[in-house]
């Protein structure tokens, strides 16, 4: 019978925004150090290190979740491992208003550390990557394994909230998220103002917080956004956990728009789609490994906010456009669950032992 094993960092107030529950008993889980960023995890490594190693001493093989915080902890593996890659550490860096001023060049030299690092852990013998789309798999030299596209969906959640608002309600723009420069909100701010001009009943809702201070956000939401919510046209949600709450939004809503300048391939592309609402995001990361342009969604190109307005105009003016995206969207969805992206594990993690079980004793070690 299988075991699972788990070693997780987490801060106090966290469990209440993760997704699903994972009942475990105090033999099953292993508590790694508090692991508030990148930055802040590497003086942890050693503590990490140790918690690994036991780990290690119980199981067959490991999967470990990455960008992780104390990467050096990664090193010197003495069983198989079984990496699935998550963000680009290099582009999620250049990208973030976070790191400005005397920071950048601190933050870059840490982040072109850590993928260098990421990429020696994957090429190691025993090793194989599962990565949040192609281009993260391509950029880390196409190793053994596989990219795909996955969510927090299980199969029976897909279209269990129903569309409650009328078919001829006002054009409803949608965005979920953290509130952060990374995300191109002031690209959809202004795409918004562009799509007001030609379709002045549209409206938008915001679901979602910002993620940090004085990255010029909080000033956007104070200054931008006066006018069109005293005008009725856009309306703060503020963060909704998992559930049928946040279903419901993505129900209702006509597109849900993601306009980030850096992106992995992100949840909730999938997650929009999966309750019949079509979807607009920008060309960037590992959102075409989950968008086929004008298939199940549409793209155009970061920081455009013209084409973006002129996309949102397109799609508020043609109503049997939103319905055949939303249908090939639900399609993609049910390819994109809990369920598959666990039978992917499942089958990396049995090539994976097979492969090590097979070789000799002294190429099953990975060492500094």
């Amino acid at each position: 019978m299988p075991q699972l094993t788990v070693a997780l960092s987490s801060a106090p107030e966290r469990p209440r925004l993760f997704d699903h529950r994972l009942e475990l008993s105090a033999a099953e889980f292993l508590p790694l150090p508090f692991l508030p960023s990148l930055r802040g995890g590497l003086p942890r490594s050693w503590s990490c290190r140790r918690v690994i190693r036991s780990l290690e001493e119980r199981s067959d093989a490991v999967v470990v979740q990455l960008p992780f915080a104390a990467t050096p902890a990664l090193v010197g593996a003495t069983k198989p491992r079984l990496y699935h890659l998550c963000a680009d550490v290099l582009t999620q860096t250049r990208t973030s208003k976070f790191y400005g001023g005397a920071r950048r060049p601190v933050a870059l030299a840490m982040a072109h550390g850590i993928d260098r690092l990421q990429r020696h852990l994957i090429h190691r013998p025993h090793t194989r990557l599962v990565s949040n789309g192609e281009a993260l798999w391509r950029h880390y030299g196409e190793p053994p394994g596989r990219w795909l596209v996955s969510s927090t969906l299980m199969a029976g959640e897909i279209g269990s909230v129903v569309r409650q608002r009328p078919a001829d309600a006002p054009f409803r723009v949608l965005f979920v998220g953290y509130l952060r420069h990374e995300k191109g909100f002031d690209v959809l701010l202004e795409a918004f103002r562009a799509l007001l001009a030609k379709v002045p009943e549209a409206e938008m809702e915001i679901v979602g917080g910002i993620d940090y201070k004085g990255s010029g956000v909080d000033r956007l939401l104070a200054d931008g956004l006066g006018s069109l919510e005293d005008e009725g046209k856009v309306r703060l949600a503020g963060a909704l956990g998992f559930g049928p709450d946040l279903f419901r939004r993505f129900a209702d809503a006509d597109v849900l728009v993601l306009p980030s300048r850096s992106e992995g391939t992100p949840r909730v592309l999938v997650e929009a789609r999966a309750f019949g609402c079509p979807v607009v995001a920008s060309r960037v990361g590992g959102i075409p490994s989950s968008v086929t342009d004008g298939v199940d969604g549409l793209l155009f190109p970061p920081g455009d906010a013209a084409a973006l307005a002129e996309t949102l105009i397109r799609l508020a003016r043609d109503p049997e456009l939103r319905r055949r995206l939303a249908g090939a969207g639900l399609e993609t969805a049910r390819r994109s669950t809990i369920e598959a992206f666990a039978g992917t594990l499942v089958e990396e993690l049995e090539t994976l032992v097979a492969d090590a079980s097979s070789a000799p004793p002294q190429e099953t070690a990975d060492r500094p």
